[in-house]
Order: structure tokens, then sequence, then C-alpha cells
């Protein structure tokens, strides 16, 4: 039985909605620790008729209340909390993995985090920069070079040295954490056409091609650099393992375009396992039951079949 630790998310959004619904669905080969203000998940209990107790267990952070609809320092604080909380239990073996539901960067913010979001926090944990936020879906794989950067900056941060570490870091979880012996990686340009041979940028001439010829010097692995347009257009990521992207957007759109339902966030790179919804605290849907648990149900999918690889490893 896998140990499941799954956090509220944003009290104000739908987290605490589809962890509940998710659970529900559950099969019974998972043990859940609910993390996060025990009388949060309560409400959602009542409201779903969720009557099967077996499942799993309360881990309270502690009374709360909600505002239902927007994010509030209080909910940044609840999510904060749980979080926290949770990777006290995975210190602690309580738990062999962590499914996150979405937080509001603004109110973690208003909280006080120094973090962005879920990625970051769980890599500070390890004290490292060697991870990389993963995407996946049975209809693409994907991954990004840069996280939360700001258009403007991306080419200031992109480097020969950043790419060659995301690159090894992604091709290492396609092996291990997938079991794809001979991993595919199609490899994106930053600017428009791919540079044009230079002449709408220099990165792909100067830094992307060059880290792509040195990893290839051995095996072809990875491909590229592909102008997005024409690669998405062709449909051209289904004849790889995984897409890596220069920058948020330029991978994000595409994925949820066609897995906006399904789609799981993947922190790749580190001892620990924690996937997520690929998608938002959903405001506007929160606290009117509508909200689709399906992207939280595959993330505890991807998360156990992630644990099953890595142990079939040891």
């Amino acid at each position: 039985m896998i140990k499941v630790g799954i956090t509220c998310g944003d009290i104000n959004g739908i987290g605490p909605e589809i962890v509940i619904k998710s659970i529900k669905q559950a099969k019974s080969d998972f043990k859940f620790y609910l993390i996060g203000p025990k009388n949060i998940f309560l409400t959602q209990i009542s409201k779903i008729k969720l009557d099967d107790f077996s499942k799993f267990e309360f881990v309270d952070t502690g009374k709360a209340t909600a505002s239902i609809g927007a994010p509030s320092q209080n909910s940044g604080k609840s999510a904060l909390n749980a979080i926290s909380e949770t990777i006290k239990l995975w210190d602690e073996k309580v738990i062999d993995v962590i499914v996150t539901a979405p937080i509001s960067k603004e109110a973690i913010q208003r909280a006080g985090s120094k973090f962005p979001g879920h990625t970051e926090m769980f890599a500070n944990r390890f004290r490292t920069n060697d991870f990389a936020m993963m995407f996946l879906s049975k209809f693409m794989f994907a991954s990004l070079v840069t996280i939360h950067t700001p258009i403007n900056k991306v080419s200031r941060i992109l480097s020969r040295e950043l790419l060659e570490k995301k690159l090894a870091i992604v091709k290492a979880s396609l092996k291990q954490d997938f079991k794809k012996l001979g991993p595919t990686l199609a490899v994106l340009g930053l600017n428009p056409h791919a540079g044009e041979s230079g002449l709408f940028g220099s990165e792909e001439r100067e830094i992307i091609t060059p880290i792509l010829k040195k990893l290839n010097s051995k095996r072809e692995t990875f491909y590229g650099p592909f102008s997005t347009d024409g690669f998405f257009g062709q449909k051209s990521h289904k004849k790889y393992d995984c897409v890596v992207g220069m920058y948020h957007d330029q991978i994000l759109t595409p994925f949820k375009l066609l897995n906006f339902n399904e789609g799981v966030n993947f922190t790749a790179g580190l001892p620990l396992i924690r996937t997520s919804p690929d998608h938002g605290t959903a405001f506007g849907l929160a606290g009117k039951n509508l909200a689709n648990p399906k992207s939280m149900i595959e993330a505890i999918k991807y998360a156990a079949k992630i644990y099953k690889n890595r142990s079939s490893n040891l």
C-alpha cells in the first residue's frame, strides 16, 4: 500500500474539493494523509458525501476560516503550513509520496513565502538547484529550462550550463522514473523560427545547438532546436518521449491545450516524489461543487507509478 501525503492547497479555491473527490474515487491500494485544516476537509466531506473514512487519516494543521473565491493571507498561511507539515512527514517516512493541491502564488506571497511556487519549496528542502519541472500526460511529456522567469529575463538567464543541467536531469528522470531506457528528447528554440540561422536571435546558435552536439557525442538522444510553431503544428511532439522548452508559456500553452483536465506537474531530480494537478486554484469555481478532479486523480496515479519504478531499482 502506497502512503500518499496530500495537501489542502489554497482553502479558498478548489483544492480541498478535488482532494476529497479524488479520494472518493481512489482504489484501496492507497492510504491518504489529508494535510491541512481538518475543519475545511470535513466541510468538503459533508458536501461530497464521502462515507468511507478507512482510506485516510487527518493531519490537522489548525482550524482555519475559508473566504471562498479569492486569495488571502489566511489561505496562503494554511497552504504553507500544509506544505511544511508534508515535508516533515516525508522526512519521518510516514508517507511515501506527496501530491499537492493548487496554491495561489499571490496568497503565499502575502503570507510571507520567499518562494514563487511548490517546485522551489521542495527543492529548497534539499538545498539544491538540480531539479526540473516536468509535465506528464498520456499525450505528451514536457519540461522547462526556466520556470517562473519573466520573458524579458529569459535570454539573460539561459546559458550552456543551465541547459545542459536541465537536459541531464530530465533524461535521468525519464530513465529512472518512467523506465524509458533509450529516451528521445525534442528541444525547442528560444526565438521565432528557432533563430533562423541567427537572423532572429543567437541563442540557438551560441547556446542550444552546441549543447545538443556535446550531449549527443556518444549517442543521439536530443533533437533540435525546433521552431515551436512548426513543431506543434505538425504534431511532432508525438515522435519524442519528452519536449523541452526554454520558458513557461512555450510549453504550458500547448500542454494545456492537449491536457487541461488530465495534465500533471512533477518535480524531477529530487529524492522526494511530488506531483500535482496541472491547473490552478480556480477561485471562480470554488464552493460550487463543480470542480473536475481528473487532474488530481492522475497526479496520484503518476506519483504511485514513479514510486513503484524507483522501488524496483533498489
